[in-house]
């Protein structure tokens, strides 16, 4: 004998269910996911009463035996069956979620063991004849700083490109696209100053009291030089913060410069080019030949 189906759809609270046995059961769902949920082994007559926002779609399968439901909005809403067989229940809660606004949940680090700290940290950047691009490895884009007297220049990679001279206050920005370097209002620049990011990060980040708690060991780097690339064997830090942030970092001992530098596993940034004895200057608005010369 076929299973004869029965669909109540109560968009309300429709009618009182009078149940002998109750079970629950909870799907958590993205948009537009399907679920199939059958509610009994084994019944004849099932009928199902949607309760809650309307933020499901749902078709009999099989004869009404189970269910086919589609997630269509963000929000709760619930499906009792009741077998009219006996009056037993069963009920769905669904949990409609958008999976875009899912926070990401950090991977967590085991932190190594750390190890006696006998070095001397001391924060003694470069401040002038330095040429400096530092890779941030999530977006492949690079960030280049350079001091060569009183002239300065700042690249991040994805169309800021400028120069100035921090006596005179002359300004300007490179336009690949008709005049090259082109003159801007003067002293319209934020001189580099003492430091940058990532440079000065273990300088101004960590507590000092006792480095042992994060240090970890040694591990080399390598960065371009003036000439040729350069191995640095880095000091390498392992802190764990109070809100359960896990920074590692990668220190130059010779002045105390953060050459690398990792939050939790998302993707680093790294020093790749570190000319610190950067005593020609090659480019620039003073190499620009005519109104419309374009080399940079």
């Amino acid at each position: 004998m076929k299973k004869v189906l029965i669909t109540l759809l109560f968009l309300c609270f429709g009618g009182l269910i009078m149940a002998q046995e109750a079970n629950e059961t909870e799907f958590k769902m993205a948009l537009g996911d399907t679920v199939v949920w059958t509610p009994f082994a084994g019944c004849n007559m099932i009928g199902y009463n949607i309760k809650g926002p309307k933020v499901i779609s749902f078709k009999p399968v099989h004869f009404g035996e189970k269910i086919e439901i589609i997630a269509k909005k963000i929000g709760k809403s619930s499906i009792v069956a009741t077998c009219q067989d006996n009056d037993t229940t069963a009920t769905a809660n669904f949990i409609i979620f958008d999976p875009n606004d899912v926070p990401v949940v950090a991977e967590k680090l085991e932190k190594p063991a750390t190890m006696p700290f006998t070095g001397t940290y001391k924060f003694t950047p470069p401040t002038n004849n330095y040429f400096i691009t530092i890779n941030n490895t999530g977006t492949g884009f690079n960030e280049t700083y350079m001091k060569h007297g009183d002239d300065e220049a700042f690249n991040d990679g994805q169309g800021i490109d400028r120069f100035w001279n921090v006596k005179t206050g002359k300004n300007w920005y490179y336009r690949p696209d008709a005049q090259g370097w082109t003159d801007d209002v003067d002293w319209e620049f934020e001189p580099l100053g003492e430091s940058f990011p990532i440079i000065n990060s273990f300088a101004n980040e960590v507590n000092k009291d006792n480095l042992s708690n994060y240090y970890v060991g040694t591990e080399t780097l390598t960065v371009g030089g003036a000439d040729k690339p350069m191995n640095i064997e880095c000091w390498k830090f392992f802190v764990d913060f109070e809100d359960g942030t896990v920074i590692q970092y990668w220190v130059d001992p010779a002045n105390g410069c953060t050459l690398k530098r990792q939050i939790n596993t998302d993707p680093a940034k790294i020093v790749t080019v570190y000319d610190l004895k950067y005593t020609r200057l090659y480019f620039g608005p003073s190499f620009k030949k005519g109104l419309h010369d374009i080399s940079r």
